[in-house]
Formats: structure tokens, sequence, C-alpha cells
């Protein structure tokens, strides 16, 4: 059996899995230790353990979403192009991609718009009091303020628009990355269907313009969707080219213990660029001088980060190329992610990317500030009009962020499983059923419903049509 055949794409799932957990762990940074973001606490101040470069990675955020718009390329691109090129069957690719196109929108929403309700609930009852009232600047930013009831419902169907035209959405905040993933989706779909019947050599051109498109285009996310989307696409190519496999097996070793951790380093060294306040270590002042300014000249911009980029999702999504590019060549790294945890994980990520942000506003506030967010007064008002200092309500100690951390991740996974048992199974099932009723899958395409929209009747007492005639004589005329 050859390489090609015996490969799998298993480490996907794993990786997703991954994102996933680091997803948690950022936005739980972001919640009970924001300084994590900066590359210390103070100026000319020693940095922690997890402030160092490479270990703050997983703290500071900015990569998770990058990793699903990769997997998003890899994903909606494999199939079709396994049947495109591996089977030469360019017909059921294009129905494959056509499928899938119809398939995203109901599944990304439909769970969607179930968890911005629970969470509409939950404000509607006074859950997220704690976090309006606590002293973190972020989890009071994600939390929908209180509203009457009316205000309220007015505000939730705002919202179940707003997520897929403007990506807000003020009961859960973490959907704004939905909408570009949906277009990202389309972005690939509509990728395979121009490239269809092309040679793999010009193929793979478009996949790598695609990539300095999105790279040379210094627009808000480019790189983070754009460019990772192409890749995976890209990706996905490689993956099923024989030739590529087989360089990728003989040479394993070498890619796997040397090429992919040289990678990694550059890579984490240059995704290790704080969120705020560059200048208060010597590495991250030199490698945002190297970034934004090699030239000494004040001229913002480089190779990297070109002139009105952002340098935040820059950085990260170098990150995540420098990953992608080093699992795809390793296959031990394959391995790894294969493993049945991380299976489990990524089966159950995108569970947890919809329940984790509402559990952590309510359950995870509640351990550490208390459920009823008290004592807390409004700011008072000046004689001139203006507001005083707010107070805010203080954690109770730090063996309850700790707890609330235990709680927190063990009340997510326990819900992403409940929701994936119950929710998304059956939004799968109105999914298939909504497709079930707008494709055919009669013979050469054409069930029922499609013949009988062609002006064919069924004239059989068992209900069955007469196949069209085989020759393609156009009859919609008389014969002379």
């Amino acid at each position: 059996m050859s390489n090609q055949n015996k490969r799998n794409i298993k480490w996907v799932e794993g990786l997703r899995g991954v994102t996933s957990a680091l997803v948690i762990t950022t936005h739980v940074s972001r919640a009970l230790d924001f300084s994590l973001f900066w590359p210390s606490d103070k100026k000319d101040l020693a940095p922690r353990l997890f402030q160092l470069p490479y270990l703050r990675i997983p703290f500071q955020g900015r990569i998770g979403v990058p990793i699903f718009a990769f997997l998003t390329g890899f994903v909606c691109a494999y199939k079709p192009l396994k049947l495109a090129y591996q089977q030469g069957n360019a017909p059921a690719s294009l129905k494959a991609v056509a499928r899938s196109a119809f398939r995203r929108p109901p599944r990304l929403m439909l769970p969607a718009m179930i968890a911005t309700f629970i969470s509409f609930l939950l404000s509607c009852l006074g859950a997220y009091t704690a976090a309006n009232h606590c002293d973190s600047f972020w989890v009071r930013f994600d939390a929908p303020s209180p509203l009457p009831f009316r205000q309220n419902v007015r505000r939730l169907f705002q919202s179940l628009l707003t997520t897929w035209t403007s990506t807000d959405n003020p009961f859960d905040r973490h959907q704004w990355a939905m909408r570009p993933l949906l277009v990202g989706a389309f972005q690939v779909y509509v990728v395979l269907a121009a490239t269809v019947g092309m040679r793999f050599k010009y193929r793979i051109l478009v996949h790598v313009l695609m990539i300095f498109y999105w790279l040379l285009n210094s627009n808000y996310l480019t790189e983070t969707f754009g460019a990772n989307l192409a890749l995976g696409t890209l990706l996905a190519e490689l993956a099923q080219h024989a030739p590529t496999q087989n360089f990728i097996s003989r040479y394993q070793r070498i890619l796997t213990f040397i090429v992919a951790p040289i990678i990694m380093l550059i890579g984490g060294w240059v995704g290790s660029y704080p969120q705020e306040h560059e200048d208060w270590a010597e590495w991250s002042q030199n490698l945002h001088n190297y970034l934004m300014d090699p030239e000494g000249d004040e001229d913002r911009g480089s190779w990297l980060v070109p002139k009105g980029a952002n340098i935040h999702r820059r950085t990260s999504a170098f990150f995540i190329y420098t990953v992608a590019i080093s699992i795809f060549i390793s296959p031990a790294i394959q391995r790894l992610l294969s493993h049945r945890l991380l299976l489990w994980l990524g089966k159950h990520s995108f569970a947890v990317y919809l329940v984790h942000g509402t559990l952590l506003r309510t359950v995870g506030m509640w351990v550490v500030y208390g459920i009823t967010g008290q004592p807390w007064t409004e700011a008072e008002k000046n004689e001139d009009g203006t507001s005083q200092p707010q107070e805010w309500v203080k954690p109770k100690s730090r063996s309850h962020k700790l707890l609330a951390v235990i709680i927190f991740t063990a009340v997510t996974y326990t819900a992403a499983w409940a929701w994936m048992k119950w929710v998304d199974t059956a939004c799968a099932r109105a999914t298939e059923w909504l497709e079930e009723r707008v494709f055919d899958d009669g013979e050469d395409g054409e069930g029922k419903a499609g013949l009988a929209e062609k002006g064919y009747t069924h004239v059989n007492g068992n209900g069955s049509a007469p196949r069209p005639p085989s020759d393609r004589t156009d009859r919609s005329q008389p014969p002379p």
C-alpha cells in the first residue's frame, strides 16, 4: 500500500482539540490575570514564568481563531480535491463542493443561535450581575449589560442578525469569528470550483498567489483568515500529492527533528510579541523594532508587518503558519496529535467555543466574586455632571481564582459533551433534512423531484418516473 493511501488526517481533529483548550486558557488569563499579556508586570521588573517568550503564547491568545481558519481551509478542500484528482471524478468533486457549501451556513448558524438564546435567558435571570460588577474590564466588556425585558428581546433579535453582518453579538462576543469563518469557507469553495481541471502546478500557483495576496493586503484580519484559509487549501493539495508525501516519508527524521523545530522556534519567537507594553522588556522592544521599524527611519512597516497592518495579528498568524507547516512535514507530530484524548477534545471543540464564554462570565465569575456581585454601588455624579470613579467588586482571594479555573473547565467540557450529544445532533439532523429536500440523490444526480422539475411526469402506477430520452436532441420545438 502506498504512503498516500495509508495517510490519514486524524491530526486535524487533534489540532482542533488543542485549539479549544488554548481558547479556554487565553480567556481565563484575560479574565483573571490580564498582565500575562504583558512582557512583565511593570517596566524594569523581572517577568513571571508565563510572561517569558514561548511560554507566554498559550496565555496571551490570538492563536485560536487563526488555527480554526487554517483547519477550515484544509477540511473544506480535502474531500473535493480527493474526488477530483485521486479518483479522477471532477463532477463528484463539484457536487461535494455544492453540498458542503449548502451545509456550512446551517451547521454554523443554528448552534450559534441556540447559544445566543441561552445567553439571553441567563441575562433575563440576572446571571451576569457578578460579571457586570467585577473589577475585570475584559469580563465587563464581554458580559451583556442589564436591560428591561422588552429592550433585551429587541437586542436578542438584533444580535442574531448582527452576528452575521457586523460580527457583533452582545450576548456572546466570542462569536465575532463566526462570520469571517463562514465567508472564508466560501472563499475555499470558489477557489476549488475555479481551479477544478487545472494541472497540479497551476493549482499550487493559485494557492500560493492567494496566500501572498492576503499577506500583502494590510486590511484588518487578512492574515488571520484569508492567508490561513489559503494555506489550509494549499496543504490539502499537497497532502494528496504522491511525490510530496513520498519525500516527507523518505526524510521524515530530518524534517521532524531538525526542520520542524527550527521553523517553530522562529515562529514562536515572533508569535511571542506582547499585546501591550512591548517596551517593558528588551526582547520585545528589539522584536518591535525589527518588525515595525527595521530601517530605523521611523517608517512603520517590514516584510512581515507592512505599513497599516496590525502587528499583534500578524505575529500570531505567522506563528500559526510555521506550526501548520511543521505539522504537515512531520508524521511524528501528526501521530502525537492523533491521540484519542486530543481526538475527543477535537470532537467537542465547536461546542466548547460556543459555551465557554457564557460559562466563564457566569459560573466562573460566581466563584471568584460571588453570585450576587455585591457589595456594589453605582458611582455618583459630581456637581458638574461628570461621573465619579467607579468602585468595582474585588476577587475573594487567589484560591477562589484557582478554584474557579478548575470548576469552570470541568463544567465547560461537561456542557460541551451534552451539547454534542443533544444540541449539535439535532442541528445536524435538521441540516441533513434540509439537504435531502434540496439535493437529488437519484441516478445521474436526478431524483424524482428533479425529473418533475424538468417536466417528466410520474405516469407509472407505483409512482416511479420514466427516464428522459438518452439522446440530447432539443425537444422543446416541434419536429420540422
